[in-house]
């Protein structure tokens, strides 16, 4: 999946949004979790916004997760609309924080999605040359409309938010599902044919293809009542047949490559989450709670920080191989994701947690003071 132009200023004067963004995200992932955590244990939030697990969704959604997408989507901004963007999210970071229920963050973060669609969904459409490339499009314009329903649709006594909550997580799995062929396989490849051999199984179409039509089935019986058992078995196939995906990129014979090893254990989490996930609509016996932070915890932290450490090391001509923070960064968010998974009610445990989380996306940030973007 490549970056996209958003607007044609003179060369000298483009730049990437991952040199605003990526830090943004980072810096806000490692105080988000805790300060929410503080919120949900305490019942004295210091943040209004962080005062309830519905809240936490939101903002590491809606907040550090599409700040990551704008990061590596939009590329090529004029300094000016660069900031303007910068400037428009943070508006909404705050106003949600403060006023999680007023007018001006329901119509901060609706504008910021709405933004971040404009600039990249058009590019994805106009550019995408097979079928399964065109989906790129409609998922990012659905996560801007999934922020609006988060909003709108309890403010219309039409649903609660939840429902736009767990749309989200499908979009952002599917989104995930496609980022592996656009960024593992490539790198994956390259790695094993220098050190002579070949890798065949790449992006691998089909089962691209097949999971794409049970991701996007998935989220549409989860709309309906009912329709919960089949997404959940739509999704427990789904799970493995990511984890087949992952077999066939032969991460074997990456041994001396953290880096891409890092990579592929965010996409392990992804398959591990999605089958949780499924699992926990076929069976009330496991809680919703736990497949849904493998995904966000497991799948999207391992997933996102690797790749905004890689993003800034390849642009900047570096080995990403050399960098030492990164398989040290993706070993602490994937213990966050066994912490909060295996001991869901133990307040140690979960601060435990959130305390790796944090420092994982502090050292994230070193990295990019280490590495500042040219």
């Amino acid at each position: 999946m490549k970056s996209v132009m958003s607007s044609s200023p003179p060369a000298s004067r483009r730049l990437a949004a991952e040199r605003l963004f990526f830090p943004l995200a980072a810096a806000y992932a490692a105080l988000a979790v805790p300060l929410s955590l503080h919120g949900m244990l305490s019942g004295r939030p210091l943040l209004a916004g962080l005062s309830s697990p519905l809240m936490h969704a939101h903002e590491l959604l809606f907040g550090f997760a599409l700040a990551v997408v704008a990061g590596y989507l939009i590329n090529r901004l004029s300094l000016t609309r660069l900031l303007m963007l910068g400037g428009l999210w943070l508006l909404a970071r705050i106003l949600f924080l403060t006023l999680p229920g007023s007018l001006p963050a329901l119509m901060a973060n609706i504008a910021f999605a709405a933004v971040v669609a404009a600039f990249t969904a058009p590019q994805f459409m106009r550019a995408a040359k097979r079928l399964r490339n065109h989906v790129f499009g409609p998922v990012l314009i659905a996560l801007a409309l999934a922020v609006a329903a988060y909003h709108l649709l309890p403010a219309l006594g039409v649903a609660p938010p939840q429902i736009a909550v767990h749309q989200t997580l499908l979009l952002f799995g599917l989104l995930m599902v496609l980022m592996g062929g656009r960024i593992i396989a490539p790198a994956v490849a390259g790695a094993i044919e220098r050190g002579g051999g070949t890798l065949e199984a790449r992006v691998q179409p089909r089962i691209e293809g097949i999971l794409i039509v049970l991701m996007l089935a998935a989220l549409g019986a989860s709309l309906f009542p009912g329709g919960t058992a089949l997404a959940g078995g739509l999704l427990l196939l789904a799970g493995p047949l990511t984890a087949v995906r992952l077999i066939r990129w032969r991460p074997w014979q990456c041994r001396q490559r953290w880096d891409l090893l890092c990579l592929m254990l965010g996409y392990a989490w992804l398959s591990v989450s999605l089958t949780l996930l499924g699992m926990s609509h076929l069976s009330g016996s496991l809680p919703p709670a736990i497949a849904t932070h493998g995904l966000t915890v497991g799948a999207m932290g391992t997933l996102t920080a690797t790749v905004m450490a890689r993003v800034r090391l390849v642009r900047r001509k570096l080995d990403p191989a050399q960098e030492w923070s990164t398989p040290v960064v993706a070993l602490a968010i994937s213990a966050a994701a066994v912490l909060r998974i295996g001991w869901p009610a133990s307040p140690p445990a979960l601060w435990l947690a959130a305390g790796l989380w944090t420092l994982a996306f502090i050292l994230l940030l070193g990295l990019f003071a280490r590495v500042p973007a040219r």
